[in-house]
């Protein structure tokens, strides 16, 4: 059988998958070859999102790309080829936000890098279900330094060939995750202090005659001690006014007499 058009077209480019080349049906290559096309096409425009193809097959177990964006391949530092390895050691963890009431609101479902290996398989019945992928990733960019990917996807599956295929664009939303990395910093912030706060608004034990102070632990501490453990402050020396008049007093008496 003649090969269709658009396979011919790309396996003529510059083409690193695996389907167009083994014994596949025709159906699932021409969809492959077709969708290469349109992906190229939109790499090349100056959309910010990144296209992508994955495929999966069972018995293989492992994740490959028919296609991958320039740009993602640039931002990993990898050949074609190596996009699958690269990305899936690369990961740091995964977010995904789900609605879950009016209460409860967006809930956030953090998955680990090592987790993740655990749970790889449920994650797929899970994407078999519903159709769609959307999860953020936290990439490791090098040294002390990371990005976040958006991952948008719908999964079409030809059962003849035992083939998923992954279709889908990585968006870089580095800025609105730090963003939101900062304001969870500073919530966590915010409780501890209303924690201490709540923890002195009751009765603070105190020395009637050496002023020392009585932690949660039942140690005595200083004022000045306690404080500065309790809120990570530290104390400047000086004078009030009133002991400032006391000690004049005091020096004046004893310079008199």
């Amino acid at each position: 059988m003649a090969k269709d058009n658009s396979v011919k077209r790309v396996l003529e480019g510059d083409y690193h998958g695996s389907i167009l080349h083994e014994k596949y049906s025709e159906e699932l290559k021409k969809s492959v070859a077709e969708y290469i096309e349109r992906f190229r096409a939109f790499d090349e425009s100056v959309s910010v999102a990144m296209p992508y193809i994955s495929a999966w097959q069972k018995k293989k177990e492992k994740i490959w790309y028919e296609f991958s964006s320039k740009r993602l391949i640039e931002l990993l530092k990898c050949g074609d080829s190596d996009v699958a390895t690269v990305f899936r050691d690369s990961i740091i963890d995964r977010r995904i936000y789900k609605y879950q009431d009016l209460d409860s609101g967006i809930v956030k479902d953090v998955i680990g890098r090592q987790d993740l290996n655990d749970v790889r398989e449920e994650l797929r019945k899970e994407t078999q279900k519903t159709g769609i992928i959307e999860a953020v990733y936290k990439i490791s960019s090098g040294k002390d330094s990371s990005i976040w990917l958006k991952d948008q996807a719908t999964i079409e599956i030809f059962d003849k060939d035992k083939i998923w295929l992954s279709l889908g664009f990585l968006t870089d939303v580095s800025k609105e995750m730090e963003v939101e990395e900062e304001r969870e910093r500073l919530v966590l912030e915010l409780q501890e202090a209303l924690g201490k706060v709540k923890t002195l608004s009751g009765l603070l034990p105190i020395c009637a005659s050496c002023k020392k102070v009585r932690d949660d632990k039942g140690y005595w501490q200083e004022v000045e001690e306690y404080i500065r453990d309790h809120f990570k402050a530290d104390f400047r020396q000086g004078i009030c006014p009133e002991c400032v008049e006391k000690e004049i007093d005091e020096f004046e008496q004893l310079d008199n007499g």
